[in-house]
C-alpha cells in the first residue's frame, strides 16, 4: 500500500516536471519565435524619398562618415530606428553599407522632395506663363526674393528645371538660387566706359553661353546675300548667282522690316494676333515658305531678319506699348516706334521668330533695329521696370536666345557701326544712347553684325577725309576698333559684318567689283573676318551678278 503511494507521487512529479521542462521549452521557442519576428518585422523596409532644400542632402553612414545623396533619391527604409547619442534615425542599406537618416527628410512623394519656399533672382529674368513657353507674364530683377509657388519638374539630379514664382510665371532654375550670389563678370573693364542716357554698363549682366544643339552646324566664316521680302519669290534666281560667287554659302532673308510702314514677308499667324493692321504682305505663307524651302534645299545656311522695336503696325494696334510724345504716338524717320521696354513687343518678336525657324526652316534669327530711335528727347519710353536702355536691349536678346537656343537655333543681332568705337588703337566703345552697348550684345548672342557702311561715315572718320571713297581703309580702321571692343567682351560672338553693296547715293559714288573687294580685304586685315553680309536694299540680281568675281 505505502508502496503503491510512493509509485503515485513519484509519477506525479515525473508529470509535473515534464510539463515544467514543456512549459519552459515552450517559453525557449516563444521567446525564440519573437525574437525572429522581430527581427523580421525591423528589417522590414518602406520606401521613401530624400528631401531638401538643394539638389543634394547630407547623411552618415553607419560609421559617422558624411555622404551626400541626391535629392528626390529613393531609399528603402527600415522599420527598424537606430539610435545615436540618444537622437533616434532611420536606417536603409544601399549597396551593403547602412546609412542613417533622419525622418524629417523622409517623403513617401517625390515631389514633396523640393522644400524651398523662397528663392532669390540671380538675373534680370522674364517670367512665362508655362515652363517651356515664351509667352511672358512677369519679370523679376537679380537679387529679388521670389516665393515658390510651385515648379515643374525635378530631375535625376536633385535639380528643378523650372520653378512657378510669386504665382506669377515660370523661370529656369539656374537663373535662381536659395540665396543671391554675384554670378556675373568682373564688371571693372567697364569703369571708364562712357554711358549717358543709356545707362551704366557695370549694371548689365555678362554670362558665359550657354551651351545648346544647333539643328544646323553654322559656318565659319558666314557669307550671305540680302534678300528682300518681294525679292524672296525669285529664290531660283538668287540660287543662280550664288553658284556663280563661290565665297558664298548662306542668305540673308526678310521675315519682317518697316521702312515707311511694316512689312511681314509672309501671311503670318502669329502678326496677325499682335499686329492684325499690317497691309504690306508681299508673299502668301505657302508661296513664302516654298521659296525658303527651295534656298534651303540648295545646301545655303538661312538667316531670318526681323526688325525688332521699329514696327509702325504693331505702335499703331498696341499704343499703350509704343513711344508716346505730347500724348500721341511718336513719329521718327515716318514711322511709330514701339519701346524696347514692352514685354508684348519682345514677346511678339520671339513669336514671329519661333514662327519663321519651325514653319520655313530657317537656321538663325538675325534681329534688326535692336534700339531706340536716335533722338527721344522727352518721350514716354514705357519704362515699367525701371531698366536702363542698355538693360532693355541686352535683356531682350537674352530671352530671345533662350527661346531660340531651345529650338536649336542660332541667334544675331545687328548693331549701329559707331558702337564698337572710335579709336582703331584701343578699347573705346561707348553704351549709346539709343541702347547699344558692343560688349554686352556681343556677350549675349552668338553673332554680332554691324553695319559699318562707309556713307554712315562723316568726313575724317578714323583720321579718313572721304569714308564712302575710301571703304577699305576705313572698314580696316573700323576693324581695329571693333578687334579691341571683341577682346574687352566676356565670351564674346562671332564678328559678321554687313558691307555696303549698292552705290553711295548722298555721295553719287558708284560701288563697282574692288569697293566690295576692299571692304571683305579691310576686315580680314583687321582680324575681325567671321564672314560678311552684302547690303543691298532692292537685292539687285544685276549687282550681285557683277560682284560674282570677288565674293569668293
Amino acid at each position: 500500500m505505502k508502496r503503491s503511494v510512493k509509485k503515485r507521487k513519484k509519477r506525479r512529479l515525473k508529470r509535473n516536471l515534464i510539463f515544467v521542462l514543456l512549459g519552459l521549452l515552450l517559453l525557449a521557442v516563444g521567446g525564440l519565435v519573437f525574437v525572429i519576428h522581430q527581427n523580421i518585422e525591423g528589417n522590414k523596409t518602406s520606401p521613401y524619398y530624400l528631401a531638401g532644400e538643394g539638389n543634394s542632402v547630407e547623411l552618415t553612414d553607419k560609421d559617422g562618415n558624411p555622404v551626400t545623396f541626391t535629392r528626390g533619391h529613393l531609399v528603402n527604409i527600415k522599420n527598424k530606428r537606430v539610435k545615436v547619442d540618444e537622437v533616434e534615425y532611420c536606417q536603409f542599406v544601399e549597396n551593403d553599407v547602412t546609412y542613417y537618416v533622419s525622418e524629417s527628410v523622409l517623403v513617401t512623394d517625390r515631389r514633396d522632395s523640393v522644400r524651398e519656399t523662397t528663392l532669390y533672382a540671380l538675373r534680370d529674368h522674364v517670367l512665362t506663363k508655362e515652363y517651356d513657353d515664351f509667352h511672358i507674364s512677369g519679370f523679376v530683377k537679380k537679387k529679388e526674393e521670389l516665393r515658390v509657388s510651385g515648379f515643374h519638374e525635378l530631375d535625376e539630379n536633385g535639380n528643378v528645371d523650372s520653378y512657378l514664382v510669386n504665382d506669377a510665371g515660370y523661370i529656369a532654375g539656374r537663373y535662381v538660387g536659395l540665396e543671391y550670389s554675384e554670378t556675373k563678370l568682373d564688371d571693372s573693364i567697364y569703369a571708364d566706359v562712357y554711358y549717358g542716357d543709356g545707362g551704366d554698363p557695370r549694371s548689365i549682366d555678362y554670362y558665359s553661353k550657354e551651351p545648346f544643339t544647333p539643328k544646323t552646324q553654322m559656318p565659319d566664316p558666314v557669307n550671305a546675300l540680302y534678300i528682300n521680302a518681294e525679292a524672296v519669290a525669285a529664290a531660283d534666281e538668287y540660287i543662280n548667282v550664288a553658284r556663280e560667287c563661290s565665297g558664298i554659302n548662306a542668305f540673308v532673308v526678310d521675315i519682317k522690316d518697316c521702312y515707311v510702314d511694316t512689312q511681314l514677308a509672309y501671311d503670318s499667324p502669329v502678326g496677325e494676333i499682335y499686329a492684325p493692321s499690317t497691309e504690306n504682305i508681299p508673299n502668301s505663307f505657302d508661296t513664302y515658305k516654298e521659296n525658303v524651302k527651295k534656298l534651303k534645299d540648295a545646301g545655303y545656311y538661312l538667316i531670318g531678319r526681323i526688325t525688332a522695336f521699329k514696327d509702325d503696325s504693331f505702335a499703331m494696334d498696341n499704343p499703350e506699348e509704343a513711344l508716346i510724345y505730347e500724348g500721341r504716338l511718336y513719329h521718327y524717320g515716318s514711322v511709330s516706334w514701339p519701346s524696347i521696354f514692352s514685354r508684348k513687343m519682345w514677346e511678339y518678336d520671339v513669336a514671329l521668330a519661333l514662327e519663321a525657324a519651325e514653319e520655313m526652316g530657317f537656321d538663325e534669327i538675325q534681329f534688326d533695329y535692336v534700339r531706340l530711335p536716335e533722338d527721344v528727347e522727352d518721350v514716354d519710353l514705357k519704362n515699367t521696370y525701371g531698366e536702363t536702355r542698355a538693360q532693355a536691349v541686352t535683356n531682350f536678346l537674352r530671352y530671345a536666345v533662350e527661346c531660340l537656343h531651345a529650338k536649336g537655333i542660332y541667334v544675331s543681332a545687328d548693331v549701329f557701326g559707331e558702337t564698337s568705337g572710335d579709336d582703331s588703337s584701343s578699347f573705346s566703345s561707348f553704351v549709346s544712347y539709343y541702347g547699344q552697348f558692343w560688349p554686352a550684345i556681343s556677350n549675349a548672342v552668338d553673332a554680332i553684325s554691324s553695319m559699318p557702311y562707309p556713307d554712315h561715315f562723316a568726313s575724317y572718320a578714323y583720321g579718313i577725309p572721304e569714308p564712302w571713297n575710301e571703304p577699305g581703309e576705313l572698314m580696316y580702321e573700323w576693324g581695329r576698333a571693333t578687334y579691341h571692343a571683341q577682346e574687352n567682351t566676356y565670351d564674346k560672338a562671332k564678328c559678321r559684318t554687313w558691307i555696303m553693296a549698292q552705290d553711295s547715293d548722298p555721295y553719287e559714288v558708284y560701288y563697282d567689283p574692288s569697293f566690295i573687294e576692299a571692304q571683305i580685304n579691310g576686315l580680314k586685315e583687321a582680324g575681325v573676318y567671321d564672314g560678311y553680309m552684302t547690303w543691298n536694299a532692292a537685292s539687285s540680281i544685276n549687282r550681285y551678278y557683277s560682284y560674282a568675281e570677288v565674293l569668293n
